[in-house]
């Protein structure tokens, strides 16, 4: 699911019914599914027509337009609850997309009719696209899960600094930092990557790794790290010995026939072609990130 965040005019703050958050749109997109699978038959036989579907090989079938209708009131309701201008929604079933649909504007300012062309950021599911292209560097046998990073002997060695680091940094492995357990650099609070917006990458990995100790052993605890990510499109870097964004076009994208996908810009004046403008929630500006900086993580590579 792509969205637009919620609307701040110029000079007024908006403030929204409730908060958007991830399970919201979770939500949303899984009872826009349920409206176009699940709305004209029973589950038990939706289940059962889509295992004979899948198993005869046949296409499957599009939304009939009261399931349509249904969806698109279900993206209308979710709108006006948390005071969203556009969204964009697409489903996909048995390799191919079967439902495609916009809603609202791409831009109140002028104003201008949200297409599923347009492009929006894709925030963090950035992480799956950088998890793949690490796998696909372990495949190759140029990295393995259980290589530590940081000091000597680690992939990146003393790239940002040698030792001494706080207890547990040089036993990160590659492994800690895809499942969110390195032991700190949590998004809870104080989150380093937005921190420092003037610091480029090199310069922020150090401050970080000098400044903010780990909060538990590597491997014990839990914690969701955009940092981690960040560290592992550096990794990215390191071993394939070109920009993160290069080899992950070259390695994932245009293998999945993906072609227009990029880096997104930090202002308003760096949005791409056909890229929606978004709108900050309850006063935030959704402009004043080093959002470029936030590549492997969430740096909003934009996407029609």
């Amino acid at each position: 699911m792509r969205r637009q965040a919620p609307d701040r005019r110029e000079g007024a703050r908006v403030t929204c019914p409730e908060a958007v958050t991830r399970r919201g749109h979770l939500a949303l997109l899984a009872a826009m599914a349920g409206a176009g699978a699940l709305s004209a038959v029973p589950r038990a036989r939706a289940a059962q027509a889509i295992a004979v579907q899948g198993a005869a090989g046949a296409e499957p079938a599009e939304p009939a337009p009261p399931e349509r209708a249904a969806m698109a009131q279900i993206a209308r309701d979710y709108m006006q609850k948390y005071t969203v201008p556009g969204l964009s929604v697409a489903i996909g079933h048995g390799g191919r997309i079967i439902y495609a649909e916009a809603f609202g504007v791409a831009d109140r300012e002028r104003p201008e009719r949200l297409m599923p062309s347009h492009l929006f950021r894709i925030a963090s599911v950035s992480k799956p696209i950088t998890s793949v292209a690490i796998f696909s560097l372990i495949e190759q046998s140029r990295l393995n899960l259980g290589e530590r990073v940081f000091g000597p002997g680690g992939v990146l060695g003393t790239d940002y600094g040698g030792p001494p680091f706080s207890p547990g940094v040089e036993q990160i492995t590659i492994e800690h930092l895809l499942t969110h357990t390195c032991g700190g650099w949590g998004n809870d609070h104080d989150d380093p990557m937005f921190m420092n917006p003037g610091m480029n990458h090199a310069q922020l990995i150090s401050w970080t790794l000098h400044t903010k100790p780990l909060e538990h052993p590597p491997g014990q605890k839990y914690s969701y790290s955009n940092f981690g990510f960040c560290v592992l499109g550096r990794v990215i870097e390191k071993v394939a010995r070109q920009p993160y964004a290069a080899f992950v076009s070259a390695a994932v994208l245009r293998r999945c026939g993906i072609a227009d996908m990029a880096i997104a810009g930090n202002t308003l004046a760096a949005r791409r072609p056909g890229e929606v403008r978004y709108y900050g929630q309850d006063g935030e500006n959704p402009y004043d990130m080093n959002v470029a900086r936030m590549d492997s993580h969430g740096g909003g590579r934009p996407i029609s």
